[in-house]
């Protein structure tokens, strides 16, 4: 069993859900979330012209899958990367190896 995590900006949300049910994932969360990015470096006075850092829209879907299922559906997404580079989509897959279920 696999822990698939998939990553991406909110507007990518109907695009993971059909690689989902492409793959037939029956089960899965999806978590809304804001990402940020920190500033390599702040300036003395801090923030002296009261713009902040603006976070972007995210969308996280995660599901417990099989291991043929994960590959699959990672495969999948690796290749929407390389069809377009700017695709905002990263995903992880992790191990299992205990769990409880119902």
């Amino acid at each position: 069993m696999k822990l698939l995590i998939a990553i991406a900006v909110a507007e990518y949300r109907e695009r993971l859900q059909e690689f989902f049910s492409e793959h037939k994932v029956s089960f899965y969360n999806e978590i809304e979330m804001k990402g940020m990015k920190k500033l390599e470096k702040q300036h003395r006075l801090g923030n002296w012209f009261g713009q902040r850092t603006m976070g972007v829209d995210n969308i996280a879907f995660i599901s417990f899958i099989g291991d043929e299922q994960a590959d699959s559906l990672l495969e999948k997404l690796m290749q929407c990367k390389a069809e377009m580079p700017q695709c905002n989509i990263n995903a992880y897959v992790i191990d299992v190896e205990k769990g409880v279920v119902q």
